[in-house]
């Protein structure tokens, strides 16, 4: 095995079987009703030795507070609700993509389905590319555009297949083949946007019918790719040639290293030799580049170039498919939920036409100001590690993918609402408060009256005195609450 391959769906959910309105709710895991007879097994727990022994090492990679966002631990308090489907451990399942008349077919190791407590989730194929022939640069570069992408980009692509393949499949699960396979002709029409690929909608649906599905960047997902070719890593180590040369090379190499990290095909997106040098020279983590080993990420991949020696196919393959993979799962789902929330933020506007939005309004904003303090205590993290690589590489993903400055621009935005709903609230307090001084207003005097009237009156005569004075006040109320109620 020369190449693997995995493929992350992010995506936003909401229990379409809640009818309530808060954002906690609507996010509740534990109110999505599972399916009874589902393929995914819900598996905090491990049950095989080389996932445990894998595990001991993630554990002990990422520090201790951060394991709740990566870890489901099973208890009612989890952030995170971790399922595996059962298929892959049980008989071979194949991940299929056709391509102008070729398929290529990748074994599926797993599919997992993380669901997090912040309205988002993450769907992920963990894909082994085990076929001789289907190793080749080329070969890992179509894997890559065209197993990813989830939907046409523009509707010409329908027909041209320009940026999709001729089909998608999940071969082995259980149950009717046509639905774990998207041939994407099913997009002739302007209603269907923003869907992803049937197999994608149909998995998750497995689970649960209620959930209701919205990606949350676009129609692709994301690449972490590990490929070991000798030819391409002699390019650079040992000082041989320059990066500069490997970075641009358009004869031997084919402009690999750009078409990898940015995940192109046939020609490079970008055709700029000063922009291509400048993107990559920021884009590229060089520390092993001597031992013939680069990593490289983007806004769509996280990817590692290296060698065949054992070392790296036997150890630096399974740091990329375990360790690093938690990693990118974690930029990516922080990246979601900040897209989530602005999201969020959006939908509760809308209930300023509504004619009691003010008590509508301020239970919708605190649901998401206490979702929003938990997400920036459990999920969201600038630093991960304390590993030195492990340091660098998420700082490269961090500022790739701009977490800091979405996650400053999500603090602006909670901050200007809560700030509002605190205004908001004072309105409504200084409104009871004139209210409760307008009634004052109006019996003190009223009680005056009586007192005085009550002080020489028979009791029949002290009654009338009542009645009259209710009569009165009662009707200032009447026309007090109405000229409250035209002033709104």
């Amino acid at each position: 095995m020369n190449s693997y391959h995995i493929f992350y769906f992010p995506f936003r959910w909401e229990n379409a079987a809640n009818k309530n309105y808060l954002f906690s709710e609507l996010t509740d895991l534990y109110a999505i009703p599972i399916n009874a007879h589902t393929n995914w097994l819900r598996n905090p727990e491990i049950v095989k030795e080389q996932e445990e022994e894998q595990l001991y090492t993630e554990k002990n990679f990422y520090y201790e507070f951060v394991h709740p966002v990566l870890y489901d631990n099973g208890k009612k308090d989890s952030i995170l609700h971790h399922y595996e489907r059962k298929e892959p451990q049980q008989h071979e399942v194949s991940y299929c993509i056709c391509v102008k008349g070729r398929t290529y077919q990748l074994k599926v190791d797993a599919i997992n389905l993380n669901l997090y407590a912040t309205g988002v989730g993450m769907l992920t194929f963990y894909l082994k590319n085990e076929i001789v022939d289907q190793q080749e640069p080329l070969d890992i570069l179509t894997i890559n555009q065209y197993g990813r992408r989830i939907y046409p980009p523009f509707f010409g692509d329908i027909e041209g297949k320009f940026e999709t393949a001729d089909f998608l499949q999940v071969q082995g699960l259980n149950g009717e083949p046509t639905i774990y396979k998207e041939d994407f002709s099913s997009y002739k029409t302007h209603k269907k946007t923003w869907k992803p690929a049937c197999f994608i909608l149909n998995l998750i649906a497995d689970l649960s019918e209620n959930l209701q599905i919205l990606p949350v960047i676009d129609e692709r997902m994301f690449v972490n790719c590990w490929y070991a070719n000798d030819k391409l890593t002699d390019f650079f180590s040992k000082d041989k040639k320059s990066l500069e040369q490997f970075f641009l090379d358009e004869e031997e190499t084919k402009d690999f290293w750009y078409k990898y990290v940015y995940v192109d095909a046939s020609n490079p997106s970008c055709k700029n030799e000063e922009m291509r040098l400048s993107l990559l020279t920021k884009q590229t983590y060089i520390r092993w580049k001597n031992d013939g080993m680069l990593y490289g990420a983007s806004r769509y991949s996280f990817v590692f170039l290296t060698n065949t020696t054992a070392f790296q196919t036997d150890v630096l393959a399974i740091y990329m498919r375990t360790v690093y993979s938690r990693m990118v799962e974690h930029i990516l789902v922080q990246r979601a939920s900040r897209l989530r929330f602005s999201d969020e933020v959006a939908r509760v506007c809308c209930f300023f036409k509504d004619r009691n939005f003010n008590k509508i309004f301020i239970e919708q904003i605190s649901s998401i100001y206490k979702e929003y303090i938990r997400f920036i205590n459990q999920v969201h993290f600038q630093e991960v590690t304390s590993q030195d690589q492990g340091i660098e590489l998420y700082e490269l993903l961090y500022k790739t993918l701009s977490i800091e400055k979405h996650v400053k621009e999500l603090e602006t935005e909670i901050a200007e609402l809560n700030q509002y709903v605190n205004l908001l609230d004072d309105k409504i307090r200084n409104r009871n408060a004139e209210l409760l001084n307008y009634i004052a207003a109006i019996f003190l005097p009223a009680s005056i009256i009586f007192g005085l009237f009550s002080a020489n009156a028979g009791i029949w005569d002290i009654g009338l005195v009542w009645i009259g004075v209710l009569g009165l006040s009662s009707s200032a109320i009447v026309l007090l609450i109405v000229r409250i109620i035209k002033n709104k």
